[in-house]
């Protein structure tokens, strides 16, 4: 299915369920949907809408993502922007120090707020995911007592966790993904936001690229990927951290923190702190 937006051939799926279940089956559209966004459907809040927008009519196996137990619509919609639309129905996020908000949004007006422009897209990260605000959190967390020299966010996504780095240590922030669109769409946020000069963003699959390597040892990587992968990654980590390094871990949910933490522990990486927004954990480690 292509990415580039088709107004005369746009589809909408809508899901009205309680807000965790939405929360939980979010994620699994990121790589399918043009944009994803979630409104509350009733004004006690307890039942809100995910409405996923598609270029062209999504295909069977989109459709089986969709748990069989979920009602949903899916329409064809009349031709108008809307991507734009649903854009303006996310509203600005605050996460710290963090301000996060689309173009259609305007500016913070305090000059001590890092101020970021993202606009929902092709690539995931707007700052409304849990996963993200929480790493939001960590990155501003981590700036009161660090200031890291080599930064690595490792599944840049939209580029918003490397945009944050860059707005903290105003210093070469690596950023890279094993989606050529992030790469992209992480330039272009880069460039929005005037911190080009500070961001290298590059397509890679995990760890093994050479220029990851060479750039090592890092002494903060970001992950917000999900649980299995950060699993398997978690020897390549631990061997690219400096030996005071912080690894800022999400993607995970409650459940499999255990697992998660437990790969980390093998290879000399303990708990330091815990971020928890609903259903979803970000988690905060070291070697020492």
């Amino acid at each position: 299915m292509s990415n580039e937006p088709n107004a005369s051939n746009l589809w909408q799926i809508s899901i009205v369920k309680p807000l965790v279940d939405l929360q939980q089956i979010e994620p699994v559209f990121e790589d399918f949907c043009l944009t994803s966004s979630l409104i509350e459907h009733v004004p006690d809040g307890s039942l809100w809408r995910l409405e996923l927008l598609f270029n062209g009519e999504p295909e069977d196996f989109v459709l089986s993502l969709i748990p069989k137990d979920f009602e949903f619509q899916l329409i064809k919609l009349e031709n108008k922007d809307w991507v734009s639309e649903s854009q303006k129905q996310l509203p600005p996020v605050s996460a710290g120090r963090f301000y996060i908000h689309g173009s259609h949004d305007p500016c913070h007006a305090s000059p001590s707020v890092y101020d970021l422009t993202i606009d929902a897209g092709r690539a995931f990260g707007t700052g409304l995911h849990e996963t993200t605000y929480g790493c939001l959190r960590a990155i501003d967390d981590v700036s009161k007592y660090k200031h890291p020299k080599n930064v690595l966010d490792l599944g840049c996504g939209s580029g918003v966790l490397a945009l944050a780095a860059a707005k903290c240590w105003h210093q070469r922030i690596l950023a890279s993904d094993i989606d050529l669109d992030a790469v992209i769409v992480t330039n272009e946020n880069a460039k929005r936001n005037r911190l080009s000069p500070y961001i290298r963003s590059v397509h890679a699959t995990g760890l093994n690229d050479r220029l990851l390597k060479r750039a090592a040892p890092y002494d903060l990587l970001i992950a917000n990927i999900l649980a299995w992968p950060l699993v398997k990654l978690a020897p390549d980590i631990a061997e690219s951290m400096s030996n005071d390094g912080i690894v800022i871990l999400s993607g995970l949910l409650s459940k499999q923190e255990i697992m998660v933490r437990n790969a980390y522990r093998q290879q000399g990486l303990h708990l330091k702190k815990r971020y928890t927004y609903g259903v979803w954990q970000t988690l905060v480690l070291s070697f020492q």
